[in-house]
């Protein structure tokens, strides 16, 4: 199983918000950027459906930027895989094989793992990390 860059980069993107306090102050899309060596157009392009779903929101001004829209600790890796990816799961539904029950198994122990991780999780790894650059791989 490999993830689009949009799943990686959207939580790296989160995370950096939890981070530097996106919880409380607005985060600029270009700290963002710098920190996490990504392009503001790709950022931006990345918050789009993240805003849609109401995981963070902007502020504008001169001292605008995101802000995380859920406590860090109520957003999943689950939820972030999801929105990007669709569910998630190792095969179909519609898969009726003899294997199936263990795929289905190994499925639902995916989903609970990625689940039970969440943003909170993953901006405490970026400040003990030196220097801020993360990336999530499954």
């Amino acid at each position: 199983m490999k993830l689009s860059t949009k799943p990686r980069y959207g939580l790296r993107i989160l995370a950096q918000i939890a981070a530097d306090g996106g919880d409380n102050a607005p985060v600029s899309g270009k700290e963002v950027a710098q920190k996490q060596n990504i392009s503001i157009a790709y950022i931006e392009q990345i918050l789009i459906p993240m805003r849609n779903a109401g995981l963070v929101r902007t502020v504008r001004g001169r001292n605008g930027g995101y802000i995380l829209n859920r406590p860090a600790n109520d957003i999943s890796l689950l939820e972030i895989i999801e929105l990007f990816e669709g569910r998630l799961e190792l095969v179909s539904d519609r898969d009726h094989s003899s294997a199936s029950n263990i795929w289905n198994r190994l499925t639902e122990s995916l989903r609970k793992e990625t689940g039970a991780v969440t943003v909170a999780d993953l901006a405490d790894l970026i400040r003990d990390e030196t220097p801020p650059i993360i990336d999530f791989m499954i």
